[in-house]
């Protein structure tokens, strides 16, 4: 998928739309759900993230083909989130969303290397890793 499907269907959903925000990942399931993840319930699940000025946009995307699923998606504004941060593991890259509100638990998403082999997806990684730092 290319950034220019993304950002047509951020327009279609009256959502902003800006090139060089965006960027795929997988949402690792929680720690407290480890005994589905050990019986293979509980399996990571592909988002396309995309960070607006005001608000991170989740879109999920169909496992089967990597395709976003018309009219789902999930706006989280940015004053409900206090820390977005990018860890740089030797392999794989992990996003980290850390919300203001206790009860709910930080967010872990794995971003591949397969990923990264898109040149605009790989641009866009190191944007977002300059603005929002790395740990």
């Amino acid at each position: 998928m290319n950034e220019e499907t993304i950002l047509s269907f951020l327009k279609r959903h009256g959502l902003e739309a800006t090139p060089g925000q965006t960027i795929f990942a997988e949402k690792l399931p929680s720690k407290r759900n480890w005994f589905k993840k050990l019986f293979g319930m509980n399996k990571s699940k592909p988002y396309c993230i995309n960070f607006s000025e005001h608000e991170l946009v989740l879109m999920p995307l169909n496992s089967k083909n990597n395709s976003l699923k018309e009219g789902v998606y999930n706006q989280i504004p940015l004053s409900e989130i206090k820390k977005i941060s990018f860890e740089q593991p030797a392999a794989d890259n992990e996003l980290n969303i850390e919300y203001k509100n206790k009860q709910q638990s930080v967010e872990h998403y794995l971003i591949p290397q397969e990923y990264a082999a898109s040149p605009w997806h790989s641009r866009n990684l190191m944007h977002l890793m300059e603005q929002f730092g790395t740990t």
